[in-house]
């Protein structure tokens, strides 16, 4: 590949470029039957993920989705997504607008916009079975998040950047362009004859982002091109993902996940372990899935008061991040903390919901209940009438756990009945997935 500073003109992608990195990611080949999301905005970049798909549409076994997304931050994004309705329609691709119906943020719009988007998205893919969801992320993006987070004093994860395959509630989060430069997906989307929607906020200097984009060309003058920052963070990934292999053996040992979610940690399996393993493994035990991790203060205060200590306490407790941690002779129980969680949620016969980020819940589109079916923590009321059912519930765990468990409730002529509990209280037309396993 030619390097960033050439004045050639870039080609554009080919159709078999572009399906030689989704098998290489996906592990599948061309032969075998897959259906992936594209996720389309209408700008440049991801215009091009529809001209690729179109290209190659038949001649594989692969179906591909359009997925274009309303946040309801700009009055245009309506315009904006029935425009790339239009454009997937007519290039014989079927297309999904999905609309944000929730209030609007309005601080840390960038990243209120795009947890908006993934969620959406991925909620969209859970319910249609499609494993995965490939974005137009490119070169420049991964260069400027290496710099964005070099000036928050990221550590090695941070400086990693982004991933070209990641676990996103279930979905397979594919990024197949981030060993390409932009030019070659603005000069696919050309080819294909799309005209791209010109976003404001990729101009608008209030976004950090925006304003180290500017600073590009100045950095590429002292030899720190994108395609340089971006191998930069792809080694410090091989580190990482070192360091996150050893912790992955390390859990499969020391951490046990019971039925009900609840996680034990061995302070017996503590001895003679890095630091940094140690550090890493509460951090994800602390983390809800597919969001943000505890402060590093709040493990580091884990790590000396407890872990690190020649005699672990051996009761009390402390509440993190939306965790509950409860110190036991024999070591840590970890589950999630009621208050934490989120309001109840509706879920419409033959629909399925991702619950807390971690479960899913679908229920039977053939199901003859009667009633709203409404999914919400056990609390206090469902444990007591888990208990009025009959069914046990281990004496020795404590009640708080039982509290912030998963349930579904149906409620019919103002009556509300316990349905169905993770891990205790099973119904036929109740299914509960976990999406995050240790």
């Amino acid at each position: 590949m030619a390097p960033l500073s050439s004045n050639r003109p870039m080609p554009p992608l080919s159709g078999v470029a572009f399906v030689k990195k989704l098998a290489k990611l996906s592990k599948i080949s061309r032969n075998q039957s897959a259906h992936f999301a594209l996720a389309v905005s209408g700008g440049a970049d991801s215009l091009s993920l529809m001209a690729l798909a179109a290209a190659v549409r038949e001649n594989n076994h692969w179906d591909f989705s359009v997925l274009t997304v309303n946040h309801g931050l700009r009055p245009a994004a309506v315009q904006e997504t029935r425009y790339v309705s239009k454009l997937a329609k007519g290039m014989g691709l079927p297309c999904k607008i999905l609309t944000h119906k929730g209030a609007v943020p309005e601080n840390d719009i960038q990243s209120a916009a795009r947890n908006i988007r993934y969620g959406l998205m991925s909620e969209w893919c859970i319910k249609n079975r499609v494993t995965y969801l490939v974005t137009a992320h490119h070169l420049e993006d991964q260069a400027e998040t290496f710099l964005l987070r070099l000036a928050r004093g990221s550590g090695l994860d941070g400086l990693s950047g982004m991933q070209s395959i990641r676990n996103y509630r279930g979905v397979a989060l594919l990024r197949p362009f981030l060993d390409v430069p932009r030019e070659c997906l603005h000069q696919t989307t050309s080819k294909a004859g799309l005209e791209p929607i010109s976003d404001p906020s990729n101009s608008n200097r209030r976004f950090a982002r925006v304003r180290i984009r500017n600073k590009m060309d100045l950095l590429s003058e002292e030899g720190m091109t994108a395609a340089r920052l971006a191998d930069t963070a792809g080694r410090l990934l091989q580190a990482r993902q070192a360091l996150v292999q050893v912790t992955e053996n390390f859990m499969q040992t020391a951490v046990r996940l019971d039925e009900y979610g609840i996680a034990y940690l061995a302070y017996a399996s503590l001895q003679n372990q890095p630091e940094d393993i140690l550090r890493r493994t509460i951090n994800k035990l602390l983390t809800p899935y597919c969001g943000y991790p505890p402060r590093a203060v709040s493990i580091q205060r884990i790590l000396d008061e407890v872990l690190l200590k020649p005699r672990p306490p051996k009761e009390g407790g402390k509440t993190i991040n939306g965790f509950v941690l409860r110190f036991r002779r024999e070591g840590l129980l970890i589950f999630r903390e009621i208050s934490g969680l989120p309001e109840p949620v509706i879920i419409k016969r033959g629909g399925v919901c991702v619950w807390d980020n971690g479960i899913s819940i679908r229920f039977a589109k053939s199901s003859v209940l009667k009633g709203i079916l409404q999914i919400k923590p056990l609390g206090s009321e469902g444990l007591k009438a888990i208990r009025k059912l009959g069914n046990d519930v281990p004496k020795n765990l404590p009640a708080a756990a039982f509290h912030a468990l998963p349930s579904v409730w149906l409620t019919y002529r103002k009556k509300s009945s316990l349905m169905a509990v993770r891990g205790v209280l099973e119904h036929a037309d109740i299914e509960f997935q976990d999406l995050l396993k240790f």
